[in-house]
């Protein structure tokens, strides 16, 4: 997600087009404090719905778990999981080595 100052937006709304074109939410700030969003009109936005759309965005950004997603759009955690796996977005925080390990140790206290 990106960020542009409302006196940047003023002095140049060509930065915030061009965010919107790549299909990236924006916050407007004034005094570095968020004021405003904007989102891409695209088919996502569309179909998804902004509510959605901007839990999803603030997910991905890493700024919300995905458990607080869940809570913000009324839906359990295992429909957040199918959520971001439709649209493509990782929801395991684990990289392959962590993954490996945790299969290793699984396996080991099965016997």
């Amino acid at each position: 997600m990106q960020t542009v100052a409302i006196r940047d937006l003023k002095n140049n709304p060509s930065n915030m087009t061009k965010y919107l074109e790549n299909n990236e939410t924006v916050f407007i700030t004034k005094h570095s404090k968020p004021i405003g969003i904007t989102l891409p009109l695209n088919d996502d936005t569309l179909s998804i719905g902004i509510k959605n759309l901007v839990a999803i965005e603030q997910y991905k950004d890493g700024l919300i778990s995905l458990g607080k997603m869940a809570e913000f759009l009324e839906i359990t955690k295992k429909e957040a999981m199918s959520l971001v796996n439709r649209l493509g977005i990782d929801w395991l925080e684990y990289s392959k080595d962590e993954l490996d390990k945790q299969l290793e140790s699984a396996t080991k206290y099965a016997k």
